[in-house]
């Protein structure tokens, strides 16, 4: 008889704490065990994951230098000097470029974005681009979803007379870039509530405060990123989730409408599994086998005609991306039946 070679561990909770979350928010014991093992264990927390309509957002000038990068931009804008979104070339990137550039855009900025290409520029700031920006009159740098561990490239930004705000959400490394503002919710002297932001949702911020007003429209965008981002979906980032879904389920915004028709997604019925499974697979092969800025593109067009030719030519980009994986996978298998045959090698 063949024994399983692992064992399931089950979990138990704190009765203690499932009766009093049972007690209090009128649930059973069965849902209140399940928010334990998850860690949703106070009252406060758990009632914040299962009633998310009830849920406000954060102020978003919480975040250190939250302030100082919202001075500078306005001042860029008023002066009409140019600045430059540089994000990375995945969904949470080209969902933070979009919500940055349609931010600046309805302030009247002179503004544009980059992404760099991963296989001539690598991932992140690089001094290239930055080199590139200071030659084009760029005066105002904004990093999204990229940057925190960029040290040099931040001190470079400097020497070529541009002002560097940072916003990210990665790990933040032993010594920070050198920047006018770094937005962040992970730095050790942050008293930001929630720490889990994914890239967009840091961007989401900042373009709140410079917007003076919660930019609701904007949630379908930021859900995109949030959910491919795979980010705990507790805290805020729930709450961009469910309510970016729910506007989603409604949206009229051209490129959304034509990347769910490519992708076969039931715009009515849209859940979390069509944003991770067939909405942001389209967005993330884009920026893996070439330029990411087709995929922003798309997001932010304003003619349908134009969408539907954006996103045909994403489908098949990601097409392409799956005949790859599939031809990699029969190769690796091949090879292993070679070279390692299973019934030699059990």
């Amino acid at each position: 008889m063949l024994k399983p070679k692992t064992r399931w561990n089950l979990r138990t909770a704190d009765e203690n704490k499932v009766a009093v979350l049972a007690e209090e928010l009128h649930i059973t014991p069965l849902v209140a065990a399940l928010l334990v093992n998850r860690g949703l264990d106070t009252i406060e927390s758990a009632r914040s994951f299962l009633f998310v309509k009830n849920q406000t957002f954060h102020d978003p000038f919480l975040l250190k230098d939250m302030d100082k990068a919202v001075y500078r931009i306005r001042e860029a804008i008023q002066n009409g000097e140019k600045i430059r979104i540089f994000g990375d070339y995945d969904a949470d990137g080209v969902t933070s470029t979009t919500v940055m550039m349609t931010a600046l855009t309805r302030l009247g900025a002179d503004v544009d974005f980059y992404i760099p290409n991963r296989f001539t520029e690598g991932y992140g700031p690089n001094p290239m681009a930055f080199r590139l920006a200071a030659e084009q009159g760029v005066k105002v740098l904004i990093t999204v979803d990229t940057g925190i561990s960029a040290v040099d490239e931040a001190k470079l930004a400097g020497e070529l007379g541009m002002d560097y705000i940072l916003t990210d959400h990665h790990e933040p490394g032993p010594e920070l870039p050198e920047a006018l503002a770094i937005i962040h919710p992970k730095l050790e002297d942050s008293s930001y509530p929630f720490k889990d932001l994914a890239g967009v949702g840091v961007a989401f911020k900042l373009a709140h405060a410079l917007l003076g007003e919660l930019p609701e429209d904007l949630l379908e965008i930021a859900a995109i990123g949030t959910i491919a981002d795979l980010v705990p979906l507790q805290g805020e980032n729930r709450v961009i989730a469910a309510k970016g879904i729910e506007q989603l389920r409604l949206t009229r915004r051209p490129g959304l409408v034509a990347l769910m028709k490519v992708a076969n997604v039931q715009q009515e019925a849209l859940n979390e599994e069509s944003i991770g499974f067939a909405m942001a697979p389209r967005i993330n092969a884009v920026g893996r086998l070439g330029d990411a800025d087709p995929a922003v593109d798309l997001l932010m067009s304003q003619s349908l005609e134009e969408a539907t030719e954006l996103a045909n030519e994403i489908n098949d980009i990601n097409k392409e991306r799956q005949e790859m994986v599939a031809a990699m996978a029969e190769e690796a298998i091949a090879e292993v039946e070679e070279n390692f045959p299973p019934e030699s090698n059990g």
